[in-house]
């Protein structure tokens, strides 16, 4: 993309943006829907940098924040006091240049925290982030002078900007100038690349993943024959890939091609990645564009493992893409390039509105093309009170600030509609937990959201499936959250027995035949059927299990595989340097429990695990419930007292995401609201205390 190019869009945006006025103001005035990020203009410009923002998030790989921006007079100086700040450098001063820039900043010294500073950078992961810069004490005012090497500057933070000063606790900005090198050197030849790519060879033209780098490893502008990325309002074609996605090489900026694509590239070496998620093995090449030559390249991509041959097929459970129409292509392309079947798009509630609005529902919503579909969902109702819940496959969208903390009135509209319903982010963040220990013993929840952000927690799943209660898992990137992870990075496997089709992908999952993962793939069986199923059992009867994992090398090493039952390795296998790994045993139905299998990779750091885990099967004998015996009480009283927490916890605005919009509301509808669950907490606590009863009059075996 040229400047001009650039400069065209931008105007375009701007000029839509201009006719965009919201509820809350200046804040939410956007090119492309609603803004679930905090953005507001600054009052304030400076020589070279004509726009700052206050915003929660940088997309320049500085820490966010939901504090809002004050404007403070300091001994007679203008200061934008606030956490995180994002800069945009004049283009016609610099624009996708690639030279050391000299960035000065001045503070106030009693209202500053330590800081960093964040911004668009050339190489590596596209943008580079300093150390944390102590402030300096003393004077009212002190000043810091650095050095931001490689600087881009080609507008690929939040709303195009360049730039990103990042303060935890707080900053006071009261003046800002930047400095060129002016060591950038134009390119004096140029050539042409076309490119094309193939589901191996002699296939169909494919959507993939992109990465292109000259010597330095500059990724060149994509022209726009690359798909326009919707993230939150940005509109973007250079996207950053995080260090939790597998990505065969060091530089890690890529962009999605719906199949072909073409570019003027200064002439040079270049290398050339392609990639399609972890069922194709990646291309990492070198290519040469000539000075006024075409480059023609045709990229086979070659299957790792043909999981839909097996009736597998892959589905992301949280996806934040919004659409003007059911049929984008460019949001389409992007899931087909991850070679996702199944996306759910999902409706982002707060107690104020909804962000990431979809534009039609059930049937008219989805959006099905060569095979992958397109489906309207919902995250709402969200609080930091009692968690964030995710709807699939729904007719409607429900929105009901009148009772937002009455989660059930809105799971029991969604399996009114025949949808699935469950909760977010491990079931652990946003006090998930309190919010399942009042659903699920009502039997309204279908899944937790156990797999994202590079991290498994099984711990709440499990506390429900050695109660007895059936729950499924699912994984979800959540794009554009999470670092941000790209969508299908973490995924949900589901089986079909017959012909593709989103009914049957849901259908099946409901039925659970799933698993999640990030990386391996898995197979199990208890007496020969599938994950899901019930197998019914005498005491004492056998069971042979049988399970397998395989890892494409290229995402992680494999590393073992683990049989759990209720909660603990009961057999582990491990790979011994191979990319496959079986187990079989065999065991005797003693009592009734349920059997999983999850396998591990050689990364299993606590924020990135390669790993995937099965939906358990269940061994019933006779009348017994599938629970663990031994921590029955314990787990029962661990749920009642998150029951008592719910309603005897203050609520805290903060905790919410978009808090600058809903702070005071929360508050209002919490005070309204926390009676009327006191009956709804009531029973589901007498259900505990039933079920312990229960137990208790079943006897010790």
């Amino acid at each position: 993309m040229t400047r001009d190019d650039f400069r065209r869009t931008v105007a375009a945006l701007l000029l839509l943006a201009a006719t965009v006025w919201l509820a809350a103001g200046d804040t939410t005035v956007v090119a492309h829907g609603s803004e679930a990020r905090y953005v507001e203009v600054a009052p304030w410009q400076r020589d070279r940098v004509p726009r700052v923002l206050a915003v929660s998030r940088s997309e320049l790989g500085t820490p966010g924040t939901r504090r809002t921006m004050e404007v403070r007079d300091v001994e007679g100086r203008s200061c934008l006091v606030g956490a995180l700040f994002a800069l945009d450098v004049d283009d016609d001063y610099a624009f996708d240049i690639d030279e050391p820039v000299t960035l000065t900043l001045t503070y106030a010294t009693e209202s500053t925290t330590p800081f960093v500073v964040g911004w668009d950078r050339n190489g590596g992961e596209g943008v580079g982030v300093t150390d944390a810069i102590a402030p300096a004490r003393g004077g009212a005012f002190a000043s810091t002078t650095l050095t931001l090497d490689r600087a881009r500057f080609a507008g690929r933070g939040v709303r195009g900007t360049d730039l990103a000063v990042s303060a935890r606790e707080g900053i006071a900005l009261c003046d800002v100038s930047v400095e060129r090198s002016g060591e950038t050197r134009p390119p004096t030849r140029s050539g042409r690349l076309v490119l094309d790519v193939r589901d191996g060879d002699g296939g169909p033209a494919v959507p993939a993943r992109v990465g292109l780098y000259d010597a330095t490893g500059r990724a060149p502008l994509p022209s726009d024959r690359a798909l326009s990325i919707h993230r939150f309002t940005d509109e973007i074609r250079l996207l950053r890939v995080n260090a939790r996605t597998a990505w065969p090489s060091s530089n890690r900026l890529a962009f999605y091609v719906d199949s072909s694509y073409e570019s003027r590239l200064p002439a040079g070496a270049y290398e050339l990645v392609v990639t399609r998620g972890p069922e194709y093995r990646s291309h990492r090449g070198a290519i040469e564009i000539r000075p006024d030559e075409t480059t023609a390249v045709t990229v086979p991509l070659q299957r790792y493992a043909d999981l839909p041959a097996a009736g597998w097929y892959s589905g992301d459970s949280h996806v934040h893409l919004m659409r003007d129409r059911p049929a984008d292509d460019a949001v389409w392309g992007q899931i087909a390039a991850e070679d996702l079947y199944v996306a759910n798009l999902l409706e982002m509630g707060n107690v104020a509105g909804t962000h990431f609005r979809q534009p039609a529902w059930g049937r008219a919503g989805r959006y099905a093309r060569d095979g992958r579909v397109l489906v309207s969902g919902q995250e709402d109702p969200r609080t930091g009170q009692r968690g964030h819940t995710m709807h699939w496959n729904i007719e409607r969208p429900v929105h009901e600030p009148g009772s937002f903390f009455e989660y059930h009135e809105i799971f029991e509209n969604t399996r009114r509609q025949g949808g699935i319903t469950g909760y977010a982010h491990l079931g652990e963040l946003f006090n998930g937990r309190r919010g399942l220990a009042l659903d699920v013993p009502f039997g309204l929840i279908d899944f937790i959201e156990v797999l994202q952000g590079g991290r498994l927690n099984t711990e709440i799943w499990y506390t429900f499936l050695n109660l007895g209660y059936r729950v499924l898992p699912v994984a979800g990137a959540d794009f554009p959250y999470f670092g941000p992870t790209l969508p299908g990075v973490e995924r949900t496997y589901v089986r079909l027995d017959g012909p593709f089709s989103a009914d049957a992908w849901f259908d099946a999952f409901r039925a659970g035949r799933a698993y999640v993962t990030n990386g391996p793939f898995l197979e199990l069986s208890v007496n020969g059927r599938p994950m899901g199923d019930e197998v019914r059992v005498a005491r004492g009867a056998p069971l042979d299990i049988e399970a397998s994992a395989r890892l494409n090398p290229e995402f992680d090493r494999l590393d073992r595989l683990e049989l759990v039952t209720l909660g603990d390795v009961a057999a582990t296998a491990t790979a011994d340097g191979t990319d496959t790994v079986s187990l079989s045993r065999r065991m005797a139905a003693e009592g009734s429990l349920w059997i999983a299998v999850r396998a591990w990779g050689g990364r299993q750091a606590s924020r990135d695990t390669t790993v995937a885990h099965s939906a358990p099967i269940y061994v019933v004998v006779g009348d017994e419930p599938t629970w663990k015996r031994e921590a029955v009480p314990e787990l029962v009283a661990h749920h009642r007292a998150q029951l008592q927490a719910l309603l005897s916890a203050p609520i805290d605005p903060q905790q919410d995401l978009e808090t600058w919009e809903t702070a005071t509301t929360l508050v209002e509808r919490w005070q309204e609201q926390r009676p009327r669950l006191e009956p709804r907490v009531a029973e589901a606590d007498r259900r505990y205390r039933e079920l312990l009863e229960r137990f208790r009059r079943s006897g010790a075996r």
